[in-house]
């Protein structure tokens, strides 16, 4: 049966990787109040009650492991297309995502993760491996030249609501004069806006190269989450360029990363960015 309440969704493919955003699920879950649901999706009729069986069981499993309360769903359709359907039209709040990082063919074709996510309504937070830890109270926050980088403050907000904690802004090195101004103009928004709620951060600039020296200054000071919001207008060109978004996803040291789609949903419940 369908879960009706305010829920975490949890992609489960019955790999190893799954029981780490699982990991990450509780940690949320057990911060803001909220269920879990279990998604795993199926091609055909005939594969939904096997799993559906198979899921069952897993669930109640991993409920009384963790004291949290675990639903499954399974539904039929292509992960690029059905996942973030079901997300954005249920009581999804946020979707957990276990990912392999890019390898493979990926690499030219553009990471599965980013076909899984756009479009989506709701955040998703990607792994790589279990959690180091509770809390994500040492956020990451790269601001470039698109104007999808105001969509996240928000998230930033409700995760400094969550965890206290700092955030810590870093913007790339440019010479071309347009990207310098917008890259000013999301600065000063981002600036005001933690100064107006009193969200400690501090600002640093890094290299040009966004996605690798975004993945190095997060080690630097032991980030725990990066947060990133995709671009409006990423086509296929640019996953066939590899955007830095994926080498973000998929960086090497395996810092999870909230990937936040433009005009995500609105935050409500145990997931209200303001604290209202």
């Amino acid at each position: 049966m369908e879960n009706t309440n305010k829920t975490i969704l949890v992609l489960w493919d019955f790999s190893p990787k799954a029981e780490c955003a699982f990991a990450h699920a509780v940690n949320f879950a057990q911060a803001t109040g909220v269920d879990i649901t279990l998604l795993h999706v199926v091609k055909g009729d005939k594969d939904v009650e096997p799993a559906e069986k198979k899921l069952g069981e897993i669930a109640e499993k991993l409920s009384a492991q963790a004291n949290i309360s675990v639903h499954v769903q399974v539904i039929k359709g292509s992960i690029f297309k059905s996942i973030s359907s079901y997300a954005s039209h249920s009581h999804v709040e946020m979707v957990v995502m276990a990912t392999h990082g890019v390898k493979g063919i990926q690499r030219f074709t553009g990471s599965w993760a980013i076909k899984v996510i756009r479009g989506s309504k709701v955040p998703f937070l990607v792994v790589q491996d279990m959690p180091q830890g509770k809390k994500y109270d040492n956020i990451l926050f790269p601001v470039d030249f698109k104007k999808e980088n105001i969509e996240k403050i928000k998230w930033a907000h409700f995760l400094y609501n969550l965890y206290k904690g700092r955030i810590y802004v870093v913007h790339p090195r440019v010479s071309d004069q347009s990207f310098k101004k917008r890259i000013y103009s999301n600065m000063v928004f981002t600036k005001k806006y933690f100064d107006n709620t009193d969200i400690p951060y501090t600002i640093d600039t890094i290299g040009k190269d966004l996605a690798k020296d975004t993945v190095e200054y997060a080690k630097k000071v032991q980030a725990n989450l990066i947060l990133i919001a995709l671009s409006k207008t990423l086509t296929f060109a640019d996953y066939l360029m590899r955007p830095a978004e994926q080498d973000i996803i998929a960086n090497d040291a395996k810092i999870p990363v909230m990937v936040i789609s433009p005009k995500p949903k609105q935050l409500s419940g145990g997931f209200s960015a303001t604290g209202n």
